[in-house]
């Protein structure tokens, strides 16, 4: 998919890789519209987008507010008629135990990663049924949505669950004749950003920020269905959830476990 002279809605912008995807795309003279809680931080960003010669609007408030979401959407409408390419960033992952963690604790975890997902792309998806023109959504999930991972039981499971929505809306998409709408998750292993860089658990072959955006633009520009990197631990997800057994799996992920979170 060409990326350049498009409308663009990046969520989680801020900061991590919705700022370094954002910052990447600014050079392609693009209109980018960014989303976030912390408008300071958009502000800047905003700013070096203009400076790279993109236009750029900003919307500051909480991705878990449905209402924000019809609001974003209505007014990137509104300012250039249109979304060709949607990014969805937001997300957290903090240490948790599915043996002490509170419902609490779980559900906002799961929330935050699956409700901001679906107050965006419920609006998004709309829109876009009324475009002739190619466009995509493009959500950043993670390798660890393809099998439960110790430390991160509520985090995996909301990022499996956006992985199996989009599976399905692509399916419906192909049956109900909209062949201009590409799904795509994203997959990611370990990248070093601002949210994850002290939580204490282990990251082995982490890549920066500015190293997932490459991936990401790559991966959109060949607008493939699921975008695994880097290659190792890609391949290792891929050959997890076709070969190795479950013991295995296991055995390899407590080797990596803290006895104590």
């Amino acid at each position: 998919m060409n990326i350049d002279n498009k409308v663009i809605l990046i969520t989680g912008a801020s900061s991590g890789i919705g700022r370094a995807t954002a910052l990447m795309m600014a050079g392609h003279n693009n209109r980018l519209v960014i989303v976030a809680r912390r408008e300071n931080l958009l502000r800047e960003v905003s700013a070096k987008i203009r400076d790279q010669g993109s236009e750029c609007l900003y919307f500051a408030g909480d991705a878990m507010d449905e209402q924000f979401g019809e609001y974003v959407v209505r007014k990137t409408v509104e300012a250039y008629g249109g979304i060709d390419i949607a990014i969805m960033v937001v997300g957290i992952g903090p240490p948790s135990n599915t043996l002490t963690a509170s419902s609490e604790k779980i559900k906002f975890c799961m929330d935050a990663n699956f409700d901001t997902f679906i107050n965006f792309y419920v609006p998004i998806m709309r829109q876009m049924k009324t475009q002739k023109t190619e466009c995509m959504i493009s959500h950043v999930n993670s390798l660890a949505s393809f099998f439960g991972v110790p430390m991160q039981g509520d985090y995996v499971a909301a990022k499996g669950g956006v992985r199996l929505f989009l599976d399905t809306a692509r399916m419906e998409l192909k049956h109900f004749g909209y062949k201009n709408i590409h799904i795509q998750t994203i997959h990611p292993s370990f990248v070093d950003t601002e949210a994850v860089r002290n939580d204490g658990i282990p990251a082995p072959g982490e890549i920066s920020e500015e190293k997932s955006a490459e991936y990401i633009i790559k991966g959109i520009k060949k607008n493939t269905k699921r975008n695994m990197f880097p290659f190792t631990p890609a391949l290792l997800t891929r050959l997890s959830v076709r070969v190795f057994t479950d013991w295995l799996i296991t055995k390899v992920e407590l080797s990596q476990t803290p006895k104590n979170y």
